[in-house]
């Protein structure tokens, strides 16, 4: 059945049907091929020279392509290793209906690596088959990749008005128009207008009229390129109608809280090029903050397609592809149970939306689940391939490790003028300008435990055991509205151990800030006194959370569109919580402390 038919598997996105002919692959789907067999060399001579996409590069900071097509990713790559001679950075923003299967994917890299080394790394971090952006870092934060997986035109809808950066290149490669011809319409043509920089170029394999026809009235100047003897023509063009200048290049920014929302963001600004400092008056990173050290990067999923459902997906893979290398995240997998918050029609829905996505995923019986864990499991459970243990102060630490971040002990000055951050959890509230944030601290603990047999894999459900190093257990987390005795604590946390033997060595705890309604607050603030944003209520999800949130706030600070779709953005708009006060009539006062 196609995904797409079940109202249940919406976001599900159907994998490319491709065949290899002549060592070629080729679309059944479109009965057309994806590429000649001289790849590299036609991406060349269609797509980079004829706009002099290389020559333009030389002579920028940075740079933007937009793709129809992302296919085999070839295009991108050929880009990509381009950018990476030149030491400019690359955002490569692609649109794709049918994406490869990771299988289909696997033979293209392992056919491409030698020549395309970047392959290896884009093979690591494909995105699953769900719908909507995904976006990918890579060659340590020069390269990004921004992929919408579903129709062009809702993607480029979607993004307009919220790319001031503007696109520098146009690479249209979808499939022939005679056998794609939706892709080729006028009005898709149309809206790759008003997201052009100035002067920027498109080029395309086509040379049918009514394609160049179609680019005219979206503004380019257009003109034939000679493509024989491969084949006779081809079209580029440039942008003959002005645009918007991009934004200017922010200056300093700073973030108040070295925890993992302010150490990630700070680390999306520094690869960015924009310095950045960072404000903490603990002495070491993490040092105040929630203060539980050890936890899982692993899906907190919903049973039901939605914006919040994707957003809690998207996260979640943008997480683990981008802290993956960093010291403190160790691949361990992670296994969801059943529990409180989720019970076994949840994780059959769960499994019925994702499974058909990708390997990353996997529902399991029982007894699987017992052999993987090598520990007794009692019903059914999800298996999250990718997830990870991570150890908290070790990658804050080492995200902040970055010429371009100053670490300070010390409070956020209140005389600072130019953009700054809150990410200092609850403490975010007492600058003015985030009054109206509806924010709490939730207490919880861990134990630190030796035990001799212990599970081979994190195991979440009701708490979470995480195997550490030296047959150390992390047995936790309490939740705690309001602060209960230590001991209390600690007595909850072992009974989770059900009378196993065990030695206890030690107890981590701190708060965990959550908002009124357990989505985080991340963008801007209305505020008067400088440009000012928030990530914050980030609670028990801030692994997999706090990366994605730093995305989205450097993309905004940088004029690039953030890698969520509008609606599931709205949902972390940090302004909700105003407006739902202004409809009860709710008015609040100005904190006594004004930045």
């Amino acid at each position: 059945m196609d995904p797409g038919s079940d109202p249940a598997r919406r976001d599900v996105i159907r994998p490319a049907h491709i065949v290899w002919r002549n060592g070629v692959p080729y679309s059944e789907d479109f009965q057309d091929i994806y590429h000649s067999a001289d790849g590299a060399s036609e991406v060349q001579r269609v797509f980079m020279q004829p706009a002099d996409v290389a020559g333009r590069m030389a002579r920028a900071h940075d740079f933007v392509i937009g793709e129809f097509g992302f296919g085999t990713g070839l295009n991108f790559a050929v880009a990509a290793h381009t950018a990476l001679e030149l030491s400019i950075r690359l955002h490569f923003i692609s649109f794709e209906a049918q994406p490869l299967s990771r299988k289909d994917f696997g033979r293209i890299t392992a056919e491409r690596r030698h020549e395309l080394p970047l392959y290896d790394e884009l093979a690591a971090v494909q995105p699953p088959l769900f719908s909507g952006w995904h976006r990918r870092r890579l060659a340590d934060g020069q390269i990004t990749l921004s992929l919408y997986l579903g129709d062009a035109t809702e993607g480029l809808d979607d993004i307009s008005g919220r790319h001031p950066r503007g696109i520098d290149a146009w690479f249209l490669d979808g499939f022939a128009p005679d056998r794609n011809p939706a892709l080729w319409e006028e009005a898709t043509m149309k809206r790759i207008g008003p997201l052009s920089a100035s002067g920027a170029t498109v080029s395309t394999f086509t040379a049918a009229g009514r394609v160049r026809r179609a680019l005219t009235a979206a503004g380019f100047e257009m003109r034939r390129v000679d493509q024989r003897p491969h084949k006779r023509e081809s079209l580029t063009g440039v942008m003959s109608v002005s645009t918007p200048s991009p934004p200017a290049a922010p200056g300093q920014v700073d973030i108040a809280g070295a925890g993992i929302a302010g150490a990630a963001l700070a680390r999306h600004l520094a690869e960015a090029g924009v310095p950045v400092t960072v404000w903490d008056p603990y002495p070491a990173p993490l040092t105040g903050g929630s203060g539980v050290g050890c936890t899982t990067q692993h899906g907190r999923l919903l049973g039901a397609a939605s914006p919040q459902a994707m957003l809690r997906a998207h996260a979640y893979h943008y997480a683990t592809t981008s802290t993956a290398s960093f010291p403190g995240v160790t691949a361990s997998g992670a296994m969801q149970l059943t529990g409180p918050n989720m019970s076994g029609a949840k994780m059959q829905r769960i499994a019925s939306t994702y499974e058909s996505s990708g390997d990353w995923i996997e529902r399991l019986d029982a007894d699987a689940a017992s052999r993987l864990a090598a520990w007794p499991i009692d019903d059914d459970a999800l298996w999250f391939r990718g997830a990870a243990v991570v150890d908290l102060p070790v990658l804050c630490a080492n995200l902040l490790d970055h010429p371009d971040i100053e670490l300070r002990s010390c409070e956020l000055p209140c005389a600072l003028r130019g953009i700054t951050v809150l990410a200092n959890g609850s403490a975010a509230r007492t600058h003015s300008g985030a009054s109206t944030l509806e924010l709490a601290d939730v207490f919880g603990q861990l134990e630190l435990v030796s035990m001799a047999e212990r599970p081979r894999v994190p195991l979440v459900g009701r708490g979470y055991l995480v195997p550490l190093d030296e047959n150390v257990l992390a047995v936790g987390a309490t939740y705690e509205y309001s602060e209960w005795d230590t001991s209390d604590s600690r007595r909850s946390n072992l009974d989770r151990l059900q009378g196993r033997p065990h030695t206890w060595r030690a107890s981590m705890r701190g708060p965990r800030c959550v908002t009124s309604d357990r989505t985080p607050a991340v963008g801007r603030l209305p505020w008067e006194g400088h440009p000012l944003y928030v990530s914050t209520g980030h609670g028990s999800m801030g692994t997999t959370s706090a990366p994605f949130a730093g995305a989205v706030i450097a993309s905004t600070i940088t004029g690039h569109f953030e890698p969520l779709t509008r609606d599931a953005l709205s949902l972390l708009d940090p302004q909700r919580f105003a407006r739902r006060q202004a409809r009860r009539g709710i008015r609040h006062g100005i904190s006594r402390r004004t930045h």
